[in-house]
């Protein structure tokens, strides 16, 4: 499967993108070990941690978080993780991960575990459609096949916000 991340992005979007549960700490990793950093902060010591960091080491994932955290307040001082330039990050990056569930085979868990984290730090945005709903009862038990409602709310979503269905599909 094609990661979500793919070292193009930069680390405004990729701490947007943990902070709604899009990608893993594990993500976070690999795109820092295929991301080509500008001058700007590719010495930075954060980034340089993630850089080195091994994936199958706990402790080290436990702290990806927090250096993707603190290189975006050094390097990005301006950037508010609850703004609405934000929010619009993070509205494009649910779009295509939820377009990615169609084409993929994302558990239906990744998909509702995003949920929580954006309407607590988006107030509830309209572009979350009504997955809230359709995520109740599913647990990391919850199959594909026993979520074949999440896939018609998504397709419901993406044709709602203009969106192809298609994989690989941009704005």
């Amino acid at each position: 499967m094609k990661p979500f991340l793919e070292g193009h992005e930069d680390p405004l979007t990729v701490l947007v993108a943990r902070e709604m549960d899009a990608v893993s700490d594990v993500d976070v990793v690999a795109w820092a070990g295929c991301h080509a950093a500008p001058p700007s902060y590719a010495e930075d010591s954060d980034y340089q941690e993630l850089l080195r960091s091994n994936p199958r080491n706990p402790l080290a994932l436990g702290k990806a978080h927090g250096h993707l955290t603190s290189l975006v307040a050094r390097v990005f001082a301006d950037f508010d993780p609850s703004s609405a330039q934000a929010g619009e990050m993070a509205r494009r990056l649910f779009l295509r991960r939820i377009r990615s569930y169609l084409h993929s085979d994302l558990e239906p868990l990744q998909i509702c575990r995003m949920i929580p984290p954006i309407e607590e730090r988006y107030d509830y945005p309209y572009w979350l459609g009504n997955l809230y709903d359709v995520c109740d009862w599913m647990d990391a038990r919850t199959t594909r096949d026993q979520a074949l409602h999440l896939r018609d709310a998504i397709e419901q979503i993406l044709s709602d916000n203009g969106e192809s269905q298609l994989p690989d599909a941009t704005e």
